[in-house]
């Protein structure tokens, strides 16, 4: 290859990175800005605008419900028949099975009604020596063990397919049952779409306004749970890392248990530190631990439960978004790539040695109590 040709090619390579560093940023700026678009609209609304957009928000909430119920019914309609089916099949399978078996036995005493106990006793009476008197008796004593095996055999049959028939049935009536639930679902959730399309053509002018808004808000949403989901991954990772000394956990040694205290601005501290997303609030309150997300204006309130041995489960019980109430199938959306679970014993990592076991979790103004018991 030439010099001349080797140079062009280089150049060609420089200058497609060149523009590939170029457009790159440029991409990932236009995935950003319609989110952002959409936070300065909604940060301009007024208290008015907001009564109605936060009705429309909520709406919109239990819609989406209605069609995540209705995804899942779907499935399960799909499920069951696909069961029925099966199960139908294996009838037929054990109905011919059983078909083939009763023949046998009906060819068997037919035979024995032509020759009837009379024939045995003749070839028993007919034995030339004892040999033959003993095969006798053994031949007529298999002759009745198969025929009652046979019996034994057509009965748990027929009890099977008994079970199989009434497996269909009791999956019919499940299927009947799935069936009215989606027209249920279907009913309301055109309802509530019809008292949505009712509200805002009440609007009037303003109805394009709201459509928007609510356009925008919904965008949002997504975006938060999009980014929440990873949020409470990082969070796990970083509360179970093992940052938590033996000061930050406070504890107080006592001979048959042994209480502590993690204050929320411990937590905080850790996840300020350690946090590559965004920012992170706890507070603790009086039976009650509230999550925020300022940067999404997101905040949760909730508090902790015992989960096995030693592990901490956020239950989520009421939140809002820019101030509105969210419903609580979308707080479970939250959660949907996992739970915020703390394990005490990852906390405690080397600073607690024995085996141990929650025993209770408070959680108080400005910090989580908790007690745990050692198993010896």
């Amino acid at each position: 290859m030439s010099k001349h040709m080797e140079k062009g090619i280089l150049l060609a390579y420089v200058f497609i990175f060149t523009i590939a560093c170029i457009t790159l940023p440029i991409q990932a700026s236009g995935a950003v800005k319609p989110i952002e678009e959409a936070e300065d609209k909604l940060e301009g609304v007024t208290a008015e605008q907001k009564v109605v957009l936060e009705q429309l928000f909520t709406v919109a909430q239990k819609i989406e419900q209605l069609e995540n119920e209705k995804a899942v019914l779907n499935s399960e309609i799909d499920t069951l028949l696909l069961q029925i089916e099966d199960i139908k099949s294996e009838i037929e399978d054990k109905q011919l099975k059983y078909k083939v078996e009763l023949e046998v036995l009906e060819k068997v005493l037919v035979n024995y009604q032509r020759g009837g106990p009379a024939s045995y006793l003749e070839i028993l009476l007919g034995a030339e020596n004892l040999t033959t008197f003993l095969k006798s008796i053994n031949i007529i004593k298999d002759i009745s063990r198969n025929v009652s095996e046979l019996l034994i055999t057509l009965k748990e049959e027929k009890t099977e397919l008994q079970e199989e028939k009434d497996s269909v049935n009791a999956k019919a009536v499940l299927l009947e049952e799935k069936r009215s639930l989606l027209q249920d679902n279907l009913e309301a959730n055109q309802k509530l779409k019809d008292e949505q399309e009712v509200y805002l053509a009440s609007l009037q002018e303003d109805q394009v306004y709201y459509e928007e808004q609510l356009a925008n808000l919904n965008q949002m949403w997504l975006d938060c749970t999009n980014l929440f989901g990873d949020v409470v991954d990082e969070m796990t990772k970083i509360i179970n890392a093992g940052y938590f000394t033996l000061e930050d956990l406070n504890i107080n040694y006592g001979i048959t248990k042994m209480d502590g205290a993690i204050k929320e601005e411990t937590f905080n501290r850790i996840l300020r530190e350690n946090s590559d997303l965004t920012e992170i609030i706890f507070e603790i309150k009086e039976d009650q631990v509230v999550i925020a997300v300022p940067e999404k204006h997101l905040v949760l309130s909730g508090d902790f439960v015992i989960k096995g041995d030693t592990a901490l489960l956020y239950q989520v019980k009421s939140g809002t978004f820019y101030d509105m109430p969210i419903e609580e199938a979308s707080m479970e959306e939250l959660f949907a790539k996992g739970p915020l679970l703390i394990d005490f014993q990852a906390i405690a990592g080397e600073n607690i040695t024995i085996k141990f076991k929650l025993s209770s979790i408070e959680s108080q103004d400005g910090q989580l109590v908790f007690e745990i018991k050692p198993e010896w």
